[in-house]
């Protein structure tokens, strides 16, 4: 059970969602924080994404769903995502009596939608959490049953409908996110201690926008006489295999992995990160403060990563850069030189930091534990 065994006198917590890290992560903080309560939790979820691989190796229970995604265009396809969602919305009935569950907790992606309608239709308490400034289509849906909204965003707040009560609590991070050693990076990745360290991150499935990045930073730093700085490319495991033969040979400074579970020691050693802009990512970079070079990925519901990014440079943590027309070698060469300007990097990670909610996942925790008590 993740943060520890549940005490006696805890209640049964159903959390759902999941597909990104941007939504799994979170929830696992969220765990951890119910746990520490006294309740017991378990993760409902599709077991081919995300949460399949990374719930259960946290110790937690995990029941497997299935749900269809909206599709955006065709009537007959409209009407068999409504078919399939009865069905999904049957399943997830069945498997919350099975679990005993006494409330449910959307955290977002289209598999949170039927957990959260069944919950209501069992009259079980329900809340959800929206990462996002703008809200994707299941919180959309599940607003309008909830018992309570939390939100990331104030903004967020007029975009979603229902007349549950909001709660602005940010995005839940895992504390240990503040535990890292950047020493421990530096010896698993090869990297020297005396240059500084840009870690460019499409995110847990990777970004092929992102890699061509990153490699452009490489051949950057080939190009100058004494390398300005030491490079880690998190690619996703998907593009690992070609990125690497893009690459060639590494040299030393240069590391290419396709994913990494020990993010908060790549943060400790990072100078800047360059990744996509995700909420929760956000939320942990804010935690560590760290200076970032956003690329809000276009591919996302009403473009809210653009909006969760464009906060982050409003506030001087951040640089964004639109993947439309993003010239890859122009690009690195402005983050290259940002990693040159230690001040501006102070300045950055210090409006970052400023931007920092460390007690999240505790105000969740007491904030469902307040809808358990009524």
């Amino acid at each position: 059970m993740a943060g520890g065994a549940a005490q006696t006198g805890g209640r049964r917590v159903v959390l759902a969602g999941g597909g990104t890290g941007g939504h799994v992560y979170p929830a696992l903080a969220m765990a951890d924080a119910l746990a520490a309560l006294g309740h017991s939790v378990t993760y409902m979820g599709d077991a081919a994404r995300l949460e399949g691989r990374v719930v259960p190796a946290r110790g937690l229970p995990f029941v497997p769903l299935k749900a269809p995604q909206f599709p955006r265009a065709g009537l007959v396809a409209k009407l068999r995502f409504g078919l399939e969602l009865l069905g999904a919305i049957w399943r997830a009935r069945a498997a919350l009596v099975a679990a005993q569950a006494e409330v449910v907790v959307g955290v977002g992606g289209y598999i949170s939608a039927p957990p959260v309608l069944a919950a209501w239709t069992l009259g079980l308490p329900t809340a959800v959490h929206e990462a996002n400034v703008t809200p994707g289509l299941a919180n959309r849906l599940c607003a309008r049953v909830a018992d309570l909204v939390l939100l990331t965003y104030a903004e967020t707040a007029a975009r979603l409908p229902g007349a549950a009560p909001r709660e602005v609590v940010g995005c839940p991070v895992n504390p240990k996110v503040l535990e890292g050693q950047a020493a421990a990076a530096r010896a698993r990745y090869g990297l020297r201690g005396d240059r500084p360290v840009v870690v460019v991150v499409g995110g847990s499935l990777g970004a092929a926008t992102l890699n061509a990045l990153g490699l452009a930073l490489l051949r950057l730093r080939r190009s100058q006489t004494s390398p300005p700085f030491d490079l880690v490319l998190v690619t996703g495991p998907t593009y690992e295999a070609a990125t690497r033969a893009e690459a060639g040979v590494v040299e030393e400074g240069v590391a290419i992995v396709g994913y990494e579970d020990r993010m908060a020691d790549t943060y400790a050693a990072a100078a800047v990160v360059v990744c996509r802009a995700g909420s929760s990512t956000l939320a942990e970079l804010c935690a560590v403060g760290l200076p970032s070079v956003l690329v809000p990925s276009p591919n996302v519901t009403d473009n809210h990563q653009e909006g969760n990014a464009r906060g982050l440079e409003r506030a001087g943590a951040a640089r964004v850069v639109l993947e439309k027309g993003m010239v890859a070698d122009q690009v690195a060469a402005e983050v290259g030189a940002l990693v040159a300007d230690l001040d501006a990097l102070g300045r950055m990670g210090q409006a970052a930091k400023g931007l920092a909610r460390l007690d999240t996942a505790a105000e969740v925790g007491r904030l469902v534990d307040g809808l358990l008590r009524r």
